[in-house]
């Protein structure tokens, strides 16, 4: 006994423990339509450290929860009503605990709807016709474009005009209060309005007026065609596709035509009917000149709308022209007709005989000259069987003349349009224009290759544009270039195509060279300076630059020295004018190697930069010579070979004292000696 109190009591903690980790079990559902699919979702809770290991369903009210596994599922109810639904919860520490709920599935409403066949232009009237077991439709919405989007209109009963016959697609989605939603589709169809017109023929007063109706519709057929002719709106007066009706008086009426299609659909037109009289056709004209145009006038009048005109001149030609013009080619009586005929088909003539006189045949011949030449004018007119009166010329330069064979001098080329008019006694004429050339005397251009200034010795070729043919220089050449090379005014005469003769000059001028003077020849020592001088000419350009004591090129120098020349030399001047013209000339320098040596007597080497050394002038020049200076002991106190003037009156680098001293100069080249007497004074 006490062992089972002891396992009632595990017993009972366990169901207790079990009962305390579940806190409810419970589950929550989307909206539930019959035939939708519904999503059933556990809102079922846990504690004390529980989880959730299963969930089962019962969804056919079984008792067993084998339906369906999972915290959230989907299921279709099939039909409308309400449904005992079971969830079962399994956790981790607790037995499985399970808890049913009432389901309710709302019933779908049933979409319908009618849709009236109208004409085309009339609005249609949607109405709906939907139907739901239970509960009551909420909401009506509409696709009137078959689009698939009901976004177009809403409400049980809308309107629409679908503007075009034709068979629409118009769907309706309704939804119920529950939320339950169904769609359906219907054709609604729209049927052609026939178009409505009429044709008028024969609408001259008098005549039976034709009135036809063209009417069509765009399915189906026209049943019936009903006339309204008097203006009383009811089309009561005539029927049948085509009608007669004679009019007692001109003038405008409201006609109108109403059609009937075998679908019912009613269209009308009203068209405004003129009713015209005849015209009166008539024209005034003169007598006319044979090829030569006569204007005719009209007069025609009583015109209802607009008029076209046809007109005959006898057998020549036709116008169609309001007022033409024409031009008789024979002479004598000729039968003009005209014949009016207004928009509206009324017609009139009128017929009238014009007399037409010969016209003469104006020609004249003419000269071509070259500009200031006389222009002949031939008259050669033939008066066709008729009497010349006078005749009028347009020289074409605002000149004109009364002459049968006229002469005119132009004062400018160009092609003159010339014009002559022959008159007759009968009041024709005739006319006749021919251009005539005054040819322009050719502009020759004398053109050079050069300046036309130059100097003597150069040349300059004078080339003539354009050629001529021939083309002749005043120098008796007839080439388009001469070259000439002297002082002269050069004329040229070309001659055209048309024979025209064209002068043209040029000036040239050649001028002469620089007459240059310059030094004479001389002959120096080696070492002497040599001045000279050039006169002549503006500018100087010496050559060679060998010498010369501070030469410069670009500066003119009339005078300059040839400084301590080595060897004989030839200078040669370039002298340049003025005008830019050269001329040369040379002096020649013969250098003499006669050891022209030139010692001093005297030098003062007390450091003050003046005279300082013993100087011998022209010894630089002579490398063979050895001097030699002596005290008046005859002590030598110094030597050098090829003596450079640099001895400062020193013995073994010590000062000599003031006094004279006696020196001896030797060179190879000379046979005699040079000795003399030379002062030091400190």
């Amino acid at each position: 006994m006490r062992k089972m109190r002891i396992l009632f009591s595990i017993l009972t903690l366990v169901a207790f423990q079990a009962h305390a980790t579940i806190d409810a079990v419970d589950f929550s559902t989307t909206l539930v339509c019959e035939g939708s699919q519904t999503t059933l979702t556990s809102t079922s809770t846990v504690s004390g450290g529980a989880t959730i290991t299963n969930w089962n369903w019962d969804l056919d009210a079984d008792g067993q929860f084998d339906d369906a596994f999972g915290p959230s599922i989907s299921f279709q109810f099939n039909n409308a009503g309400v449904f005992n639904v079971g969830l079962q919860i399994v956790t981790d520490m607790d037995a499985p605990v399970a808890a049913y709920k009432l389901i309710t599935v709302n019933p779908v409403p049933v979409a319908d709807f009618v849709a009236p066949e109208v004409c085309e232009g009339t609005v249609s009237a949607l109405a709906d016709q939907s139907t739901i077991a239970t509960g009551s439709i909420s909401n009506w919405q509409w696709d009137l474009d078959n689009d698939g989007f009901y976004n177009d209109a809403t409400g049980s009963v809308i309107a629409n005009d679908f503007m075009n016959a034709g068979s629409y697609i118009v769907g309706l989605q309704v939804t119920s209060d529950q939320g339950c939603q169904s769609t359906t589709t219907e054709n609604v169809t729209v049927d052609p309005m026939p178009t409505v017109e009429f044709s008028v023929a024969n609408v001259c007063l008098g005549n039976q007026t034709e009135l036809t109706a063209i009417s069509t519709v765009g399915s189906g057929q026209v049943v019936s065609h009903e006339w309204e002719l008097n203006g009383n709106n009811f089309f009561d007066d005539a029927t049948g596709n085509a009608i007669t009706n004679q009019f007692s008086a001109d003038g405008d009426y409201q006609i109108g035509l109403r059609v009937t299609s075998d679908q019912g659909c009613v269209n009308d037109t009203f068209q405004l009917v003129t009713i015209a009289p005849f015209p009166f056709v008539g024209f005034l004209t003169d007598d006319a000149c044979q090829n030569q145009t006569v204007d005719f006038e009209n007069i025609t009048n009583n015109i209802v709308g607009t008029i076209d005109y046809s007109w005959a001149f006898g057998n020549e030609g036709t116008s169609t022209d309001f007022e033409p013009s024409f031009s008789f080619s024979g002479a004598g009586p000729a039968q003009v007709t005209l014949i009016g005929i207004t928009s509206y088909g009324c017609a009139d003539t009128m017929v009238q005989t014009v007399e037409v006189f010969p016209t003469p045949q104006a020609d004249f011949t003419f000269t071509e000259v070259c500009l200031g030449f006389v222009t002949n004018f031939t008259n050669v007119t033939d008066p066709k069987g008729s009497t010349i009166q006078n005749y009028f010329w347009d020289l074409g330069d605002q000149n004109t003349d009364g002459g049968i064979n006229p002469f005119h001098t132009y004062i400018s080329p160009d092609s003159f349009l010339v014009t002559m008019v022959a008159y007759t006694t009968d009041g024709c004429r005739d006319t006749v224009q021919h251009y005539v050339n005054v040819w322009p005397l050719p502009q020759p251009e004398i053109t050079s290759d050069g300046p036309l200034q130059f100097c003597f010795g150069e040349d300059v070729t004078l080339t003539v544009n354009p050629a001529g043919t021939p083309t002749l220089w005043s120098t008796g050449e007839v080439t388009q270039s001469v070259t000439v090379d002297t002082t002269n005014t050069y004329e040229v005469q070309i001659t055209d195509e048309n024979g025209c003769v064209g002068q043209d000059q040029i000036d040239v001028l050649s001028w002469l060279l620089p007459e240059l003077t310059i030094s004479n020849d001389t002959s120096v020592s080696l070492g002497e300076n040599v001045p000279l001088w050039v006169d002549g000419a503006l500018d100087y350009d010496w050559l060679p630059e060998t010498y010369l004591l501070e030469y410069n090129p670009a500066l003119p120098n009339d005078t300059i020295t040839s400084y301590n020349p080595k060897e004989s030399i030839t200078y040669t001047v370039l002298g340049t004018d003025f005008n830019g013209c050269q001329s040369e000339i040379s002096v020649n320098i013969q250098v003499i190697m006669d050891y022209n040596l030139k010692p001093v007597n005297l030098f003062t080497p007390n450091g003050d930069g003046s005279n300082e050394r013993f100087y011998v002038g022209n010894i630089d020049c002579y490398s063979d010579c050895v001097l030699k200076v002596y005290n008046r002991w005859g002590l030598e106190v110094y030597s050098s070979n090829a003596y450079k003037n640099d001895w400062t009156g020193t013995f073994n680098n010590d000062p000599l004292p003031d006094g004279t001293y006696y020196y001896v100069i030797e060179c190879d080249g000379r046979e005699d000696r040079f000795d003399g007497a030379v002062t030091i004074l400190r």
